[in-house]
Order: structure tokens, then sequence, then C-alpha cells
């Protein structure tokens, strides 16, 4: 992310995305709890309450999430250190380094005391990630022969 122009704040911040989603061993491999119930951790099961209206349904259950609350953007990703380890939650290294490397653990700490910290920080974040836009190449694009077509 350095070399996109992003700084520590920034990088924290956009770390703060994992506050969303799960992983699933089906697809990145990184965690054991894979689709469906029978798989699913303690917070991703189909009868879990994450949604913020309070009412059922999450959708496709399974996997295994950063936040208990998993379908609300807050600042719980970075209330891990407060909350103590919790082994039906994801806690990759790279997430483990945001508090424990000097220059990160400040924002770190910042965005778990406040949750406008964190979201004035993200936007800004989010924002300029936004502004990278993407590289398509070849520059001309690129065609398959009709034959090749089976519209």
């Amino acid at each position: 992310f350095y070399r996109m122009g992003f700084d520590d704040e920034g990088i924290v911040a956009l770390s703060g995305a994992h506050t969303l989603g799960r992983a699933f061993a089906e697809r990145s491999g990184t965690v054991e709890n894979g689709y469906g119930d029978a798989k699913a951790s303690k917070y991703t099961k189909s009868t879990c309450p994450v949604r913020h209206d309070g009412a059922s349904g999450v959708g496709m259950a399974g996997g295994k999430a950063w936040t208990s609350n998993w379908l609300t953007f807050d600042n719980s990703y970075f209330q891990y250190l407060k909350r103590g380890k919790d082994d039906d939650l994801i806690w990759f290294p790279t997430d483990e380094a945001l508090h424990k490397d000097e220059k990160f653990k400040v924002y770190f700490e910042k965005f778990a005391d406040s949750k406008q910290a964190f979201f004035e920080a993200y936007c800004r974040a989010h924002k300029m990630l936004s502004e990278q836009g993407s590289d398509f190449g070849p520059s001309g694009g690129f065609s398959l022969p009709i034959a090749a077509s089976k519209l």
C-alpha cells in the first residue's frame, strides 16, 4: 500500500474493512470453516443474529469472520485486544501486525477507541483507493474469435 501512496493511518483504516465479511475454506483455504451450518463458526451459522436490524437471515451460512457482527460496519475489528482471544474469530499474522508494529499500533488503538475516527480515516483511504482506478490491459483490449464463442 505504501507504493500506492498510502500512509500508516490509511493502511490501518483499510484493514478495518475486515469488520465485514468472512473467509471460507473452499475459497481461500485460510480457515478451516467452510460452507453451511455444519462447517460454520459459532458466529456464522444461519441462526446467528448478526444483522444490524436484528432480523434473521445471513445469506449463505458458514465460514469464519473477523468480528462477531460481521454484517455491521463499525470499529469492532479494532477491539480485538479488548475482547480477548476468541478461537471462533479470524486473526491472521497480518491482523496481528497492526497492533504489534509501533507505527500501526497508534492508529489501531485510536480506531478501537473511536468509531468516528475510524470512519473518517476509512472514508479518506477508501476514496484514495477507489481513485487509483484499474489498469486493464492490453490497452486495445482483447477479443475472441467468433468460432470460440458459445453464443
